[in-house]
Parts: C-alpha cells; structure tokens; sequence
C-alpha cells in the first residue's frame, strides 16, 4: 500500500536522500508560495462567505497550490546505488559439526543454511557477484553448483574458526569490490582468539558483516557439563574443592560423580531448577595420597539424552606436599593463638609459621624449616618477608615493627600480592598504633590514630555473615545454603570486640557483630595493589569451639577456609597465566608464564626454558620469548599431537639462581588435550557475538527465521561501489490525489454554499 501512494518501497526512502532536483533555489518555492498565499486571501476577501468557510476554501486551495508548486519543483529522492557486476558478497557458511544438530526438529542448521543460499535473488541478483566459502578448522572456498545441482558443503570439522576466517576475507583483496559478508552460522567459534585488536580490524575494513544465526541457545533434552573450576594442586588428604557449570534442558535430576582410575571419590544426586538454563554447584572430596591424579567429573542425565560427549570433563590434580606458608606474629600468649594452631594441624596445603612474644625481647618459634628461620625475629629485610604467602598480625605494637619493617609490611601486599590479616587484641589493631603506622594505607578501614586509643573490650556479641558474606564460598560453614545459615546462627558468640573504625570505599564487610539492635563491621577486606588485606575485629573465635560439641568442626572449617583462602590469594613467583584445563581439538598449546625474581620485581631474561612431559612419558625443552609489552612475561607455544596429559614445569634453577630461595618458586602445570570433542561443548547459538559482529561492522543479525529479509539488506546495505540515481517524486499518485482531494472538496463546498 505504501508503495502503491508513495512510488517506492519504505525501505528506498529510509536509505535515500530527499533533494529537489528542479535546480530553483528552495527560497523561490517559499516566495511563490507565500505570494501564492496572499493572492488566495485577497481574492477570498471580497466574497460574501462567513470566516469560518473562508478559512476553510482558503485552506484547501492553499494545499493545491503547495501541491502544484512542489510538483513543479520535482523532489526527488537521491539514492546510492551499486554498480552492477563491479561487487561481490561473501557468503560463509559454517561447516562445523556443532552444524549438524537438528535442535529437536527435522532439519539441520547447516541443512536451513544452505536453503538460505538456494533462493535465487541471493546467487543470482544482477547486482553483485556472489562468493562462497566453508568455514571450519580453516576458511575453504566452495563452489556453486551449475545445472540444477544440489550445493554440497566441504565434510563436518571438529573445529570453527569464524572469528579467523571473517577477518581473512575482509583483509582479501580482488578484482571485484567487497560489498558486503553474510555470514551463516550458531556463532559456536571454538578455534579463534576474539581480542581487541580483532574486533578494531573487522570494524575498519569497512565492509558490513551481516549474520544470520542458526539453532537455540540450549540444546533441547540435553544435559552439559560445560565447565569445572578446580585447584590445580592441592596437598595430600586434603580437602578438594570443585565448582561445576551445569546447562540443562528437560532434566529435574542429575546425578554428579568424580573419579580416579577405577576409585570413586564423589558422587552424589542433584535437583535442578528446571526454570533456569544452567546452574552452578559446589563439591567437595578428598584428594587422596600425593600423586598425580586425572580426574573423570561426568554427569548422568535420562535416557534419552541427545548429547552424551558433553557430559564429561577432564583434570588432573597434582597432590604434593608443598604447603603454602603463613607467618603468625603474635605480641602475648593467648587461647586464639593456640586454637587457630590446632585448628591448621591436620591442613597438608597451608603451614603455619609462628613467632610468639613470650616476654620482652624473647619469641617462640613454631614451624619454622631451618634454625636461621626467623632467629632475629620479625624479617628485616623483603626478601625474607617475601618468602610468606601470607602473614597474620595478632596482639602487637606497631611500636615493635621498625618503620621500614612497616614498609615492608605494606609493600609485602601492594608489591609481592600477599594477603594480611589483622587481628584484634589489647596491643592489636587501633591501640597497638597501627592506625597511624606506614601499613594504615594498606588496610580495608581507618583504624583509630589517638595514641590513647583504648577500644578492646571483653564483651560477648554474635557474629553474623552480610549479606556479600553468605555469598562468600570460603565462609560457609556446611555446604548447603540453608545448613549454612543455620549453622552462623547457631554459633557461640565470640567474648572480646574491637572497633575497625570506618571501612573505606571499595572495601567489603563480610562479617559484623551484633551488640543490641546495631550491628558493627567485624571481618573487611580490600583489595591493594596486586594483594589484599583483613582485619578481623574479634580474638575470641576460640569460643566457637569450646561452647560447641567436640565433634563439631564450625570452628576448624572458618578457619582452615580462611587461611587456605589468603594464602591460595597470594602472587605466586612464577605461574603459568591464561592456560585452559583442557585444549580440545587444538594443534598446539599456547604458554604463557609470569617469572618473578625473589624480591618479585619482574625477570628481565630474554628467555626462559620450560620442561614438557607428553601424554607418552617424553620430556622436551621448550624456549619461551620474553614479551617487550609486558616485563617479566614469557609466551610461547608446544605442539600437541598426542592425546591426553601434558605437564609443563619451570623451576626456580632455570632462571640462573643457584637454590630455590622461596617456598614453591617452582610451578607446574596440567593442560590436557583431547580430540574429536570441540564442537559437543557449547554449542548452542551464540546469538550475543553474531549480534555484537553485525553491529560493529554497521551489519544486520538475522534470525534464520527471518530469512526472506536478507536480499533487501544487501541491496541497501553494503559498501560495494555505488552510482548516484535519482528517482523523481513529482508524478507518485499521493500528491495527485492531494491536488484532486483538494479541489474536489472545495468544489463539493461550494456548491453546497451555493456560492461557484
């Protein structure tokens, strides 16, 4: 219909210009019109109609003037249009296996994509040239068939690099102009590197990508195990904590189980909201004797399950004895000293070193390694300090520190990325000075600075979670959320409290106490620098384990959770960055690692050397290039052509020192490899990157359902090379109607007034 008045689909005169193609001055239209105005008030003047009708004839006739004027003018619409056979598009058809799946229906995607590329304005439209190519572990071109044949894609990959194919045609240059891509595919990219350089040169290539998506977002009937966040070591009978991403489709149950060769060391069934589409759940199992360990999470859904590749995943977990260290300074003997010990004992991963003032100007040491451990006391130097992961201050002056041991103290969080805890006590906290000592900066909250600050105080209240405290997995005291609650509820309140003053912005309260109807920051934290800081308002947890049952571990866990917590926190030394637990289907495997000397100022070697273990049993040396962008980082690449295992390990000796002088200088890692496997994980539509593609490149996403729309997308929206038309205006049937409409009307009126 709008076409039938207006002359021209809505789609022309959204994307044309509208110009006056007469060549008189716009000025001239106006004047006639005004004159033509007058005339018409002049004339009307005399005759012997009411003002009402006058206004009315004057009106109409005006509108026929303007109409006739505008006619005269000849408006026009100015539109770019391409130059037949001088373009190209670019159609890149996924051919990936994630391609395949029916998502419950009759039909394929790759099946609906190739109708797509059946309909004979998209092959054969006079106005451009038409490519083709299969995007799977690689960009492939195809084809199109002549004579009637059916079009056959290249066979089904494992892999689909479309981030990487994309930008290959773009960058392409030919004999024909690229006017635009369309690109036909779940968006399921599995074998790209999507960085921010990437999408800076899809973006000025200057050619509209449009995309057209295939599939759901969730599989129908399926059940997948997408991913399981586990420590990559841990100490020996320790306890191992597992976070798993679940996504479902027509599952209530699911039954979870973790195992080790033929040992079974978890299992358990789960009750899924089947309202949401994926879902997130904690697990916990021993880690056994030291060794290293591959691990078999699988999940088990119904019978009828569509997809059963994607309900297993792999790790391998290094169970060593090599403790993270945490120095304990403590300024008087007290019974939250004894129960946070005894409450570590049996904790292979964390180690507590103890100094304990027992006396003026003697400490008791605990749990050091060498009798020169801690023999001056405190650590004067950073090196020595930096050897910890993590340090706790309990009852004691700041007064005892000197002001470079304070600095160290600082720098040990904001420089080596450790993790501090303040303890309250009588000499702890504000009134052990420390609100005015050069740590105040890297503390969560503004301790007190009177030098007569005397806030502790022997007074019993009940210590509760925030709101972000309840959120905090380290803080749960039974896995399940209501246990948990139940559980903080039911705590003996602690018997001594001390003010942590004004918590800062940017910091977080996790615990408060209770005292009547207010409640008081206990437990904050912040992050400074690359560490973070505590401070724990309260010394009297102890009382959790003395009021409660001997066999209730509340206390044991807050505890153990915690410390494991700050020292897992901590800036290791060296660590091997951005690795994946498991590289599926990949021809090499990409290392990165950040190399510290022991006073953590980057390593400034041009290269590091690496040991690899293959699936096979053969260790190779690989060289490592140190990154110009980014001091002490070192990248590289090993090839992976076997399946199963690879352990990559670097060691302090490697980087020219003579000894490891830091507990745990040494890492390695566990990457494994698998084949045949990419395209079973994730691979519903990822309709958010085909639409983010589209919008960056000034492209349109599609649904596949909206496949008719395609061709007059092409049509106006590309960047082929153009010619300027102008379609004239001045005949559409709208403004001879107006003309008609107007002056039948003022006819009809006239002869009604009897006044022609």
């Amino acid at each position: 219909m709008f076409e039938f008045f207006f002359k021209y689909p809505v789609s022309t005169w959204r994307h044309a210009e509208f110009v006056w193609a007469g060549g008189w001055p716009q000025i001239g239209l106006l004047t006639a019109a005004i004159v033509g105005l007058l005339f018409i008030l002049v004339s009307l003047y005399r005759q012997k109609l009411s003002g009402a009708k006058k206004a009315v004839v004057a009106m109409l006739q005006f509108v026929a003037l303007a109409t006739g004027l505008t006619m005269l003018w000849q408006p026009s619409l100015r539109l770019e249009l391409m130059q037949a056979g001088e373009n190209t598009v670019a159609y890149l058809i996924d051919t990936s296996k994630s391609m395949l799946n029916q998502d419950g229906g009759n039909t394929s995607r790759q099946e609906a994509a190739l109708e797509i590329l059946g309909q004979d304005e998209l092959v054969t439209n006079e106005l451009f040239e038409a490519s083709l190519y299969g995007v799977g572990e690689s960009l492939v071109p195809i084809a199109f068939p002549t004579d009637g044949q059916e079009l056959t894609p290249p066979d089904a990959t494992n892999q689909s690099a479309i981030a990487d194919s994309l930008l290959t045609v773009l960058e392409s240059v030919n004999d024909q102009a690229l006017a635009a891509v369309v690109v036909l595919s779940d968006g399921a990219d599995n074998a790209s590197e999507l960085s921010s350089a990437w999408w800076q040169n899809i973006k000025a290539a200057g050619v509209p990508v449009h995309t057209v998506g295939f599939g759901q977002p969730t599989a129908v009937n399926d059940i997948e195990l997408a991913d399981v966040s586990v420590d990559q070591q841990v100490a020996a009978d320790a306890t191992v904590n597992a976070r798993l991403r679940l996504i479902h489709s027509g599952h209530e149950t699911v039954r979870i189980r973790v195992t080790s060769a033929d040992e079974l060391l978890y299992a358990q069934t789960l009750n899924l909201d089947t309202s949401l589409p994926e879902s997130i759940h904690n697990i916990s199992f021993n880690s056994g004797n030291a060794g290293v360990r591959e691990l078999r999470f699988s999940v088990e859904g119904n019978s009828d399950e569509v997809n059963l590749v994607n309900n297993t995943q792999q790790r391998v977990l290094n169970v060593a004895d090599q403790p993270r260290r945490i120095l304990y300074v403590e300024g008087e003997p007290r019974w939250e000293y004894k129960f946070i010990r005894r409450a570590l004992h049996d904790v292979g991963s964390v180690s507590i070193v103890s100094l304990l003032r027992t006396s003026p100007n003697k400490f008791y040491r605990q749990g050091v390694e060498s009798a020169a451990e801690l023999s001056d006391g405190f650590p004067k130097d950073k090196e020595s300090l930096f050897a910890y992961d993590a340090i706790i201050i309990g009852s004691l002056e700041a007064a005892e520190l000197s002001n470079e041991q304070q600095a160290n103290l600082r720098d040990f969080v904001s420089e080596r990325g450790g993790s501090l805890l303040m303890l309250a006590g009588r000499q702890g906290l504000g009134d052990g000075g420390w609100g005015r000592s050069a740590l105040a900066a890297a503390l969560p909250s503004k301790l007190t600075t009177s030098n007569s600050a005397r806030d502790y105080e022997r007074v019993r209240v009940q210590v509760q979670p925030t709101t972000q405290g309840y959120r905090t997995q380290w803080l749960h005291l039974e896995a399940d959320e209501q246990d948990n609650i139940q559980a903080w509820s039911e705590l003996p309140q602690v018997n001594d409290i001390q003010p942590i003053g004004l918590v800062k912005p940017g910091s977080t309260t996790l615990l408060s106490a209770k005292i009547g109807s207010q409640a008081f920051p206990l437990l904050a934290w912040h992050r400074y620098g690359q560490g973070q800081s505590y401070i724990l308002g309260t010394s009297g947890t102890w009382r959790w384990q003395m009021s409660l049952p001997s066999d209730n571990q509340w206390h044991e866990v807050f505890w153990q959770q915690l410390l494991s917590h700050l020292s897992a926190g901590s800036l290791p030394r060296l660590s091997i960055d951005d690795a994946q637990p498991v590289y599926r289907d990949a021809k090499s495997i990409p290392i990165a690692v950040t190399a510290r000397q022991s006073d953590f100022q980057p390593l400034g070697d041009a290269q590091l050397m690496v040991k690899v273990t293959t699936p096979a049993g053969e260790e190779i040396q690989t060289t490592l290039n140190a990154d110009i962008n980014q001091p002490g980082r070192f990248t590289g690449a090993i090839e992976a052509d076997q399946d199963g295992p690879y352990s990559v390990t670097l060691d302090a000796p490697a980087m020219g020192e003579a000894q490891v002088t830091t507990s745990g200088a040494g890492v390695q890692r566990w990457l494994v490899k698998e084949s045949g496997t990419a395209e079973q994980f994730d691979a519903g539509l990822h309709r958010e990157f085909l639409q983010r593609v589209a919008a960056v490149t000034g492209g349109q996403y599609l649904d596949a359902a909206d496949k008719d729309q395609l061709a007059q997308i092409l049509t106006t929206q590309n960047a082929g090379i153009t010619r300027e038309e102008l379609l004239p205006l001045w005949n559409m049937p709208f403004l001879f109607l107006l003309l008609l409409l107007a002056k039948g009307l003022e006819w009809l009126l006239r002869l009604r007034w009897k006044r022609l």
